[in-house]
Order: structure tokens, then C-alpha cells, then sequence
């Protein structure tokens, strides 16, 4: 049996190392955090932050510029920013929180660049939803949401149960010289070279699987439905057809996807794809060389990971990760439903 190597399962323990330092669970951290920011909040400000759990609103999500509903940065106080930001690190990884950042520091640099020649350009419209009442355990959410970022919680009887949809973009790709903020900076540099690198790395018989259309994807394909299984139809070429070394790239794709959440989720969710690892396919549209139009996918029975880098001449990167059976908690919330049902 071939399958993914031993590169997940260390980096799967150095995140669990990390994961039992934290001594209270996502459920007590992320409804401390969350209830402090609603704490902090006028009345008219709480009243455009927050949604009832079931509202509508809850799984309208989008990653272009768009008029959104929530509590945007730029109508919050220094205080309540830092109350903001304090749930949104007890959500992500260190690692994770750092890219949300420099994603919103992008926006800035868009206005820098483009003058208003664009679409309106604001790095403090980013806006933040809380969806029912923040319990140690009890069932909510929450998403922060804006340009090129939308990140989406839900808890289930006080347990994290999904971090999805999850999209981080980031324009320009690498900041080249003569454009504002830090020349070379490349956001999502690891998830774009690596899925280069393994595409590059497939032999021709190989890519008779792996490789798909001659055109690129001028977007990730799921775009931004509420559910995203069924929406792919290629298959790609199986995990259980790639070398060992071809295996250890694909196993550091998945986990700077999956990294970005705290280590805890982070260690559950890496486990459960370990555990279908014979099942994953991955599969390569577009050119194969840094500014060439390109697109991927990474797909097991129950998650999906996509990237195209097609606009601005392949230096405007998007790149989602969703859960099939657990974007916006779907499927749990239902088994939730049958047991409280059952009287359980």
C-alpha cells in the first residue's frame, strides 16, 4: 500500500507538541474572546455585529470586493480593533494570523497602487459577524471577512467543528521593485511553489493523469458556493501513483492549508486526512514556470484545496481550502439536530 509518507505524520506531532501547550479549549478561548469584543461594542455597533445563528447571513460568503454585513474595522475604536484581533488569534495559528494580517496590509498597498483606478480599496474594511451567543458550549459562530480574506467558524456544543470556508488571496503575489511595501514579499509563496514544484516533478506518464486542459482556470473553481461538494468533476492523478518524494511535497501542501487554523483543530483536521490519504488526487491546469497562468487542486473524499494564479500576470494568487461534508459545520450541526431530537 502507497501512501502518504512520514513528512505529515511529523508534522502532524511538532503541531500536537504545540497543541498541548494550550491549557483551555477552543470553546472557552474563542467565547471569552468573542464575548470581550461584544463587550466592548456600543449598542448600534453590536447591533450590526451580531446574527442569529440560523440567519441567512451566516453562510453568504464572498472574497471580492462586495457590500458585506458585520462590524467593519474602521467604525471600531483602537480598543475594540484590539478585542477584534484577540478572537480572530485564538482562531488561527500564529502562522495563520500573520497572513490574515498582511492580507489586509495588500489592500493598502492596492490603494497605493491603483489610485482609484479600481475598485475601492480599504484596508479597514474588514468586517466582523458574530452568528448566536459566544458559549464555552455552546453552538455559534463567527466570520471576519473582506477583501481577499473570508474566514468562517462555527462551534458545535462548544467544539470547534469547522474553519471553513477558508480563503486567503493575495495581490500582488510577490511585491516586485518599484511597487509600494516590501519588495520580494510573497504571501502565499509556500502554497504556490510547492504546488509548481510537484507538478513539475511528474514524469510524462504521470502527467497523463495529473495534468488537465491546456488553458488555466481563470479562478478556483467552487468560486464562492455555499457548498462546495460535486462542483469538481477531474479526478487527477492518485496519491497511491506518486513517488515518495512526490508524496512529501504533497503532504506540505496540506499542511500549509491546514496550519493556518489553531494547532488543535489543526491536529484533528490533519488527522482525518491522514486517514484517507490512498483517496487524495491532485491535479495541475496551466503553465508550468513562475508567471505562467496555472491552477490546482487537491481533493480527498471529504476536503478540497484550490489555487489559480491566472490575473495580473500570474502574480495574483487565490487560494481556498473547504471542508466537503463540514463547511459551516453542515453535517454536524445535523447530527447535532437528530441527537437533541433523540432527547440526547
Amino acid at each position: 500500500m502507497t501512501t502518504l509518507p512520514r513528512t505529515l505524520r511529523v508534522l502532524i506531532a511538532l503541531l500536537a507538541a504545540a497543541a498541548s501547550s494550550q491549557a483551555h479549549t477552543a470553546g472557552e478561548e474563542m467565547s471569552k474572546a468573542a464575548n470581550a469584543f461584544l463587550g466592548s461594542l456600543k449598542p448600534e455597533q453590536k447591533a450590526k455585529a451580531t446574527f442569529k445563528f440560523d440567519d441567512a447571513e451566516r453562510t453568504n460568503w464572498i472574497f471580492v470586493p462586495a457590500e458585506r454585513k458585520g462590524l467593519p474595522l474602521k467604525e471600531m475604536n483602537p480598543g475594540q480593533r484590539h478585542f477584534a484581533q484577540a478572537l480572530l488569534s485564538v482562531a488561527l495559528s500564529g502562522r495563520g494570523h500573520m497572513k490574515a494580517e498582511s492580507i489586509m496590509a495588500l489592500e493598502h498597498l492596492l490603494f497605493e497602487l491603483e489610485k482609484g483606478s479600481g475598485p475601492k480599496r480599504d484596508a479597514e474594511n474588514y468586517l466582523v459577524s458574530i452568528f448566536g451567543a459566544p458559549d464555552a458550549k455552546g453552538t455559534w459562530g463567527f466570520r471576519w471577512e473582506g477583501h481577499h480574506l473570508s474566514l468562517n467558524f462555527t462551534l458545535v456544543d462548544g467544539e470547534l467543528v469547522s474553519s471553513t470556508p477558508s480563503f486567503f488571496a493575495s495581490n500582488p503575489g510577490k511585491i516586485k521593485e518599484g511597487q509600494p511595501g516590501p519588495v520580494g514579499f510573497e504571501l502565499l509563496e509556500h502554497e504556490d511553489d510547492l504546488g509548481r514544484q510537484l507538478a513539475k516533478s511528474l514524469t510524462e506518464e504521470q502527467r497523463k493523469k495529473g495534468f488537465l486542459n491546456k488553458d488555466p482556470f481563470k479562478d478556483i473553481v467552487t468560486g464562492n458556493k455555499q457548498k462546495a461538494d460535486g462542483l469538481i468533476k477531474h479526478r487527477g492523478i492518485p496519491s497511491t501513483e506518486l513517488t515518495l518524494e512526490q508524496r512529501q511535497t504533497l503532504a506540505k501542501i496540506i499542511f500549509e492549508y491546514v496550519s493556518r487554523t489553531r494547532p488543535d483543530f489543526a491536529v484533528r483536521e490533519l488527522q482525518a486526512i491522514d486517514a484517507v490519504k490512498d483517496q487524495i488526487v491532485f491535479a495541475w491546469n496551466g503553465g508550468l514556470e513562475v508567471g505562467e497562468p496555472h491552477y490546482y487542486s487537491i481533493q480527498g473524499p471529504t476536503f478540497l484545496f484550490e489555487l489559480a494564479n491566472f490575473q495580473g500576470g500570474a502574480n495574483h494568487v487565490h487560494a481556498s481550502w473547504r471542508d466537503l461534508k463540514k463547511d459551516f459545520a453542515y453535517d454536524p450541526l445535523r447530527e447535532h439536530a437528530k441527537e437533541h431530537a433523540a432527547g440526547k
